[in-house]
C-alpha cells in the first residue's frame, strides 16, 4: 500500500514520497507564519532600537509581541517522529481488533505543537475506525512523543492521516447509509443533547452493528479540540443503543450526531 510522507510546504505547494507499506500516510506541516489581516504601522528607527534593547523578544512600541502565532516545523523531523510513532499506532489497532474483529479504516490527526515540542492540541479531524478506545490510544501515543519545535512562531501545526487495513482475516462488514439509523438516533436525541451540552458543531460517529442490532464498536469525532468528554459520552450512548438488525452479517455505518 502506498503512502505519502509529511512535507514542509509553501502556501500553495505540496510534495510527497514513499513512507511505509503498512498504512496510507498523508501529512501537511504548516510552514508559514500567520499574522493578522492588517499590516502594523511602520516603526521608527528609534522605536525599533528601544523595543529590541532588552533581553526579551522583539516587541512593538505598544507592548504587543511581534512573535507570530503559527511558525514553521522541520518536515524531516516531523516525518521521523511519525515514523517512530507508527509502531505504537499499530499496537493500538491490534489491541482494538481483539474487541472489534472488523476494525480498520482511516484516521486523520490535527496536532498543535508548542515551543517545547509538546502537544497543546491533539484531536481527530476525521476517523472511520469505529472504536473509541483505539482512537484514544492513538491520540495518547502521539501525545507521548517529543515533536520538533516550531520556528518563527509560538506554535506549529501538523495534520496527518493514516489508512489502516483490517487486522483480522475475516469477511468485511456490510455498509449502511446513514439514513438507516435515523429512527434510532432520533430516539436518542435527549441523551445526545445532554452529552453535547453547549458544544457547538457536528459530531460524527462510526459504528459496527451486529446481526442482532447491538453495537460491536463505535468511535466519535468531535468538531474541534477540547471536546473529549462530550465524545466519550456520545460513544457510550451509541454503544448502549439497539439498532435494526442488518440481517445475516454485521454492518459498518457513519452518521452525524
Amino acid at each position: 500500500m502506498q503512502s505519502r510522507r509529511p512535507s514542509t510546504v509553501p502556501p500553495s505547494s505540496l510534495s510527497s514520497s514513499s513512507l511505509s507499506p503498512t498504512c496510507l500516510l498523508s501529512a501537511f506541516v504548516l510552514c508559514v507564519a500567520c499574522g493578522s489581516g492588517t499590516q502594523p504601522d511602520a516603526e521608527s528607527a528609534d522605536d525599533f532600537a528601544h523595543d529590541n534593547s532588552g533581553s526579551g523578544g522583539s516587541r512593538r512600541s505598544g507592548g504587543m509581541s511581534t512573535s507570530a502565532e503559527i511558525g514553521a516545523l522541520d518536515s524531516s523531523k516531523v516525518t521521523h517522529t511519525f515514523e517512530d510513532a507508527l509502531g505504537d499506532l499499530q499496537s493500538c489497532l491490534h489491541s482494538g481488533a481483539r474487541r472489534v474483529e472488523f476494525l480498520g479504516g482511516e484516521i486523520a490527526f490535527y496536532l498543535k505543537i508548542n515551543g517545547s515540542g509538546q502537544l497543546v492540541e491533539n484531536y481527530m479531524e476525521r476517523s472511520s475506525l469505529g472504536d473509541h478506545e483505539t482512537e484514544k490510544c492513538m491520540l495518547s501515543a502521539l501525545a507521548e512523543r517529543s515533536w520538533p519545535k516550531p520556528e518563527g512562531g509560538l506554535f506549529g501545526i501538523a495534520q496527518n492521516s493514516f489508512d489502516f487495513d483490517m487486522v483480522n482475516d475475516v469477511r468485511p462488514p456490510g455498509v449502511w447509509d446513514s439514513n438507516r439509523v435515523d429512527d434510532t438516533i432520533a430516539k436518542l436525541s435527549s441523551k445526545i443533547g445532554d452529552c453535547k451540552g453547549g458544544s457547538g458543531g457536528q459530531f460524527t460517529a462510526t459504528a459496527y452493528i451486529d446481526t442482532n442490532g447491538s453495537v460491536l464498536g463505535v468511535g466519535v469525532v468531535a468538531p474541534g479540540a477540547g471536546q473529549d468528554e462530550a465524545s466519550e459520552c456520545l460513544a457510550g450512548v451509541v454503544k448502549g443503543a439497539k439498532f435494526d438488525s442488518p440481517g445475516s452479517w454485521a454492518v459498518k455505518v457513519m452518521f452525524p450526531l
